[in-house]
């Protein structure tokens, strides 16, 4: 039998999914942007099965790449797996390149050749995407074949099977210096948005990843204990960081201008989800004069001040989420509380001028 329901979507939009189970055949499914559309694709195609007039195999043939993403899309596998959450650059810029693709077409030859275009292309700051980049956008693409070969079976094989890993290189080891902070907090105030200045802080101060600090909501921060919960973590394990007085501050005023229907603490005011600041981050680099500095190096920044301030391996680890250390777990009530005198020390650093003693 049919059945047709609604599904919304993380980024606020609105999808009618239909699904046909009849016993004896393999289920198949499609997505409408309104319900009449699948009602009427879900009662020919039943009436088409039951009088044998449906080619299973010629339906599986004409799914296109395009077609799994907004599959997946729609079966929520983009909000359900974690490892997904954080990864809609890379969806995206595959749905451009393979997107009117049929699946059975896409080879490990195309794909060898689309990740030698990922290796060579020169980006807007002028650099070239990193080995480790390059092995996690080839591993989201393959992520997504599998779920078209596990879940959906639209295909029997990865296209990414033979593809192995890049060499990445060593820790990256590019910290600024105090006036080249205070560039980049200046540049970040220069924004279109108020937005990119309270996140790059709020990195600068805590050493909270990207991913861990767009996804926070106003029922993770308590702005009268000054702790942010971090949630959408890395290693999947839940951790809570100290906030400075200045990035308090900050919430304060974002609080104070919220959108009650919004839950996110760093919020678009034109649409839902999460906000995309690479286009801001990337502009404020470029106007602080900066070069090859991305903002994950504002967490190693963080773990340089901190480190400078005395700050023990495990103390690190523990507020940066790290899970390298055996001993971590003894030590589970000391984010918190014992970050607090990084963060205020690197907020008066790089704020005020100071430097440590």
């Amino acid at each position: 039998m049919a059945s047709v329901y609604r599904r919304k979507n993380a980024n606020g939009t609105t999808v009618w999914r239909a699904v046909i189970r009849i016993k004896g055949y393999p289920s198949i499914s499609n997505h409408f942007e309104r319900k009449q559309e699948a009602d009427d694709w879900a009662n020919e195609t039943e009436r088409r099965i039951k009088l044998g007039q449906f080619n299973f195999s010629a339906h599986n043939k004409h799914h296109t790449y395009a077609d799994l993403l907004h599959r997946m899309e729609g079966d929520g596998a983009f909000d359900l797996q974690r490892s997904f959450r954080n990864c809609r650059s890379q969806f995206d810029y595959w749905k451009q390149r393979l997107g009117v693709y049929a699946l059975i077409h896409i080879t490990p030859e195309l794909i060898a050749q689309e990740r030698k275009t990922l290796i060579d292309a020169i980006l807007p700051d002028g650099a070239k995407r990193s080995p480790a980049t390059i092995n996690r956008y080839t591993a989201v693409l393959s992520a997504t074949f599998g779920y078209a070969v596990k879940k959906l079976r639209w295909i029997t094989e990865n296209p990414c099977r033979t593809l192995s890993k890049l060499k990445e290189n060593s820790g990256r080891d590019r910290i600024l210096n105090d006036e080249e902070i205070t560039r980049l907090l200046a540049a970040c105030k220069e924004s279109k948005t108020s937005l990119p200045y309270p996140i790059v802080l709020f990195a600068l101060t805590t050493g909270a990843r990207r991913g861990e600090i767009l996804g926070l909501e106003w029922k993770h921060i308590d702005l009268e204990k000054g702790i942010a919960f971090l949630t959408e973590t890395k290693n999947g394990r839940p951790r809570s960081v100290a906030l400075s007085d200045p990035v308090i501050v900050e919430l304060k005023m974002l609080f104070e201008a919220r959108n009650s229907l919004k839950p996110l603490v760093f919020a678009s005011k034109t649409a839902f989800g999460r906000i995309d600041i690479k286009k801001s981050w990337m502009q404020a680099v470029k106007r602080s004069d900066l070069t090859d500095y991305h903002f994950h190096d504002l967490r190693h920044q963080f773990a340089t001040f901190a480190a400078g301030q005395g700050a023990s391996n495990v103390e690190l680890a523990t507020a940066m989420g790290h899970r390298t250390l055996s001993m971590l777990l003894r030590y589970s009530n000391l984010d918190a509380k014992n970050s607090k005198k990084f963060s205020d020390h690197i907020s008066e650093r790089i704020l005020k001028g100071s430097t440590y003693e």
